[in-house]
């Protein structure tokens, strides 16, 4: 939020693969990721805000962060956050696909919204190489050689990261991220049952539905969201894609673990903002990656 007649600022955006880095310039601010906002992505990201010039402060998951100049900072898509500019500002802001950091990084949410010291020689080295993948033109690249260097950054954010002070101790107890990971491969591998529940998934793997519900409760949405998260998640994307415009509307929503179409619409259009008929008629853009500025 800035008063319209002080409000000025521009971004150029580079795609390298599956990352994206953007520099940002703008006048004194407030940004904030609403609920609303938040319900509408299909997909989590991570974010790293590098401060390249005046000074910010970014809140989330009740931690606040200070940024100055050469500073970084970590958040998430789906989970509120707000970002304050006093005055003027310049920042380098890379966006990351959630599930490739967390198999790098699995305590990773335990890191947002601290701030990393730009002094120090880890989140130099990381500065400057996505400096060097915003400076260089990834259409000139083939696929492959971009696919490789959005790998490369992502490698190189997990490693600054494991370098913070605080990072060894952000760790949930091993074997609690070990029934986490299996209870969600487990799901993923049957979300095309109906029947998938906490109590199914609880037998499947010989947990009682308690932990299960124990397990969840240090997650920001509970098995059940999570679950019809996911399956919302795979319907966009059938939907979107050419290669299924044989199934309908219906075949994708029961192919997908949902046994009313009726349901799976009013799901659908109250996660993503449009009904699923017009996803696929492409009359609606959905965006791919999160906006870096909700007012």
């Amino acid at each position: 939020v800035a008063a319209p007649e002080r409000f000025h600022g521009a971004m150029a955006l580079r795609q390298m693969g599956r990352t994206n880095v953007a520099q940002i310039v703008a006048g004194g601010q407030q940004v904030t990721r609403t609920a609303h906002l938040m319900a509408k992505a299909s997909d989590e990201y991570f974010l790293v805000t590098i401060q390249r010039a005046g000074q910010s402060s970014l809140a989330q998951d009740g931690r606040e962060a200070r940024l100055e100049a050469g500073d970084m900072v970590l958040f998430s898509s789906t989970r509120r956050y707000q970002l304050s500019f006093d005055g003027d500002f310049a920042q380098t802001v890379l966006t990351v696909p959630a599930h490739e950091l967390r198999q790098l990084v699995p305590d990773v949410d335990a890191l947002t919204a601290t701030a990393l010291n730009g002094k120090r020689a880890a989140p130099g080295l990381f500065r400057h190489i996505a400096d060097q993948c915003f400076k260089t033109d990834s259409t000139a690249l083939s696929a492959r050689a971009a696919d490789h260097t959005a790998s490369a950054l992502i490698e190189m954010l997990a490693g600054t990261l494991l370098d913070m002070p605080g990072a060894q101790h952000a760790k949930k107890p091993q074997l609690a991220r070990f029934h986490l990971a299996r209870i969600k491969q487990h799901a993923r591998q049957h979300l095309h049952e109906p029947g998938l529940s906490v109590a199914s998934v609880s037998a499947a793997l010989g947990l009682s539905a308690a932990h299960l519900h124990r397990l969840f409760a240090g997650e920001e949405q509970t098995f059940t969201v999570w679950l019809w998260s996911c399956r919302l998640a795979v319907c966009k994307k059938l939907l979107e894609d050419a290669a299924q415009v044989h199934l309908s509307v219906s075949e994708i929503a029961f192919k997908s673990g949902f046994n009313s179409s009726a349901h799976f619409s009013r799901a659908f259009r109250d996660r993503f903002g449009v009904s699923p008929t017009k996803c696929r008629a492409g009359k609606h853009q959905l965006a791919v990656f999160p906006r870096l500025q909700d007012s």
